[in-house]
């Protein structure tokens, strides 16, 4: 079936091209033979026998196939070129594309290497182009015998078309940690026919899964092309009016699947407590700042450490998501350091993670032990409790940290924190001396008790040889001194 066009119309469309695409020119020529590969075609009145032959492009040595079953190709012949869908070739929208497909996944892809290839090619191509007609293989032209050699070949080339239009069943828009791979997985099972064309991040394709890796916090995309822009040019079918319509192997359109991702990061802080206090403020003179943790991720290699600073926090930053281990390596002046491990979960939903951990400050107990008695009961270690007896206790800047009592058995207890300290005697029993100011440290060194065994004693009054005196004897006697005096006056 040949076409008529004006030939002025032919030359306008090949100067400005036909609906926007500038159309170019090539020469084909069906000159190689394909071996031991025949064709029949049927039109149900008669049987038509051809021997297979390859066409090429004179121009790149391309294979191309004819669109009009059974009709001669004039070697040398100059075509024109077309890219985009035009009526001029006498075929629907829905044969164009299939065609399309047809050479694509032909001759040519992948493994398709072998000159059956092109048989196959060609024979679906007629099958397209032609619904009235049937087309097979036959043994040869001599015996003409029906064959159906290329079954699986056939369903390989029409499963990959079913799959072109297939995109891959994975999320469009991902999240995930800092420092992290992720996969994910094509349900449809057509990823393997893609590759990354452009990625703000570390990605790629391998069997059915897109592998990503970030090793910063950002946003960004990346994009996958559908494989089949790998050759130097498009599609194109070529039409003279004079001879057999061609079609040439080339890129498919080009089919894009965009992914947003969201790289994020997460972070662990801890906020410093007393376990006495409950808060911030630390016990005596211990300090909660400068304490230090370790940080293992889930195979338990260190990845950084916390550091507790000024405010009494401190934090670790730019993690990627997984399990972390926390424990304490340096504790705070005058805190005992905290043996607990410490588990956290970084996700999407606990992207930062915050702990109140507490330390235990070092304590010690110190008992005063009060006793009064004279110099001779403490030589004989008889001295009695002295009951009642009141005692301060200052801190280092001199703040009153402490007032208590001592009891019936002379003793008075009390838990001091980390720090200096100096226990006054405020009373005494009447006749008895006070100890004199004492001064403790308590920190790492000092004992869990402290105990001060202190002493009031007597106060000796000296004999200073004063007799005792009549007061009336005295009082009379001045009196007659008033009357002496008054008489002579």
């Amino acid at each position: 079936m040949k076409k008529i066009t004006l030939i002025i119309f032919s030359l306008f469309l090949f100067t400005l091209g036909y609906h926007g695409v500038f159309a170019k020119t090539a020469s084909f020529s069906a000159a190689e033979k394909l071996p031991n590969i025949s064709y029949v075609k049927f039109d149900k009145t008669y049987y038509h026998y051809r021997n297979a032959k390859a066409i090429r492009n004179i121009d790149n040595g391309n294979i191309a196939y004819c669109l009009e079953p059974f009709e001669t190709l004039i070697d040398g012949s100059s075509y024109t070129g077309y890219t985009t869908f035009t009526n001029k070739f006498n075929l629907s929208l829905e044969q164009w594309e299939r065609i399309k497909l047809l050479v694509y996944y032909g001759y040519g892809y992948k493994q398709h290497l072998e000159p059956k290839w092109i048989s196959i090619t060609q024979l679906l191509i007629w099958r397209t182009v032609d619904n009235n007609s049937s087309f097979d293989w036959i043994d040869n032209a001599t015996n003409r015998n029906i064959i159906y050699p290329y079954e699986d070949e056939i369903k390989e080339i029409e499963s990959l078309i079913k799959n072109h239009g297939v995109l891959p069943n994975i999320s469009d828009e991902v999240i995930m940690g800092v420092n992290d791979t992720i996969e994910l997985v094509d349900d449809n099972m057509v990823l393997n026919d893609y590759s990354v064309k452009s990625s703000d991040f570390d990605a790629k394709i391998v069997s059915n899964k897109l592998i990503i890796k970030s090793e910063e916090v950002k946003d960004g995309y990346i994009t996958l092309i559908k494989d089949g822009t790998d050759l130097a040019n498009n599609i194109e079918f070529f039409y003279n009016s004079e001879t057999q319509s061609v079609v040439e192997r080339g890129n498919l359109d080009l089919i894009e699947l965009k992914i947003k991702v969201k790289v994020l990061s997460g972070s662990i802080s801890i906020k410093k407590v007393d376990s006495n206090t409950k808060d911030i403020i630390p016990s005596g003179e211990a300090s909660l700042i400068g304490a230090i943790y370790d940080v293992f991720d889930e195979s338990k290699n260190l990845v950084g450490e916390i550091v507790i600073d000024d405010d009494n926090v401190g934090m670790i930053d730019n993690l990627k998501f997984g399990t972390y281990f926390i424990k304490e390596k340096v504790a705070g002046k005058g805190y005992y350091l905290d043996d607990k491990e410490y588990v956290v979960e970084l996700n999407l939903d606990n992207l930062n993670s915050e702990l109140t951990l507490s330390n235990d400050v070092i304590t010690s107990k110190v008992k005063i032990y009060k006793q009064f008695g004279s110099s001779e009961e403490y030589n004989s270690n008889t001295m009695k409790p002295e009951k009642g007896i009141v005692f301060e206790i200052y801190n280092r800047g001199g703040t009153l940290m402490y007032t208590g009592a001592t009891d019936e058995f002379g003793l008075l207890e009390v838990t001091l924190p980390y720090g200096e300290y100096v226990i006054k005697q405020v009373n005494t029993t009447s006749g008895y001396s006070k100890v004199e100011d004492i001064s403790i440290t308590i920190n790492e060194e000092s004992n869990l008790s402290i105990n001060l065994s202190l002493s009031d004693m007597k106060i000796e009054v000296p004999n200073a040889g004063i007799y005792r005196m009549d007061f009336g004897l005295i009082f009379n006697h001045l009196n007659k001194l008033f009357k002496v005096l008054r008489y002579v006056l």
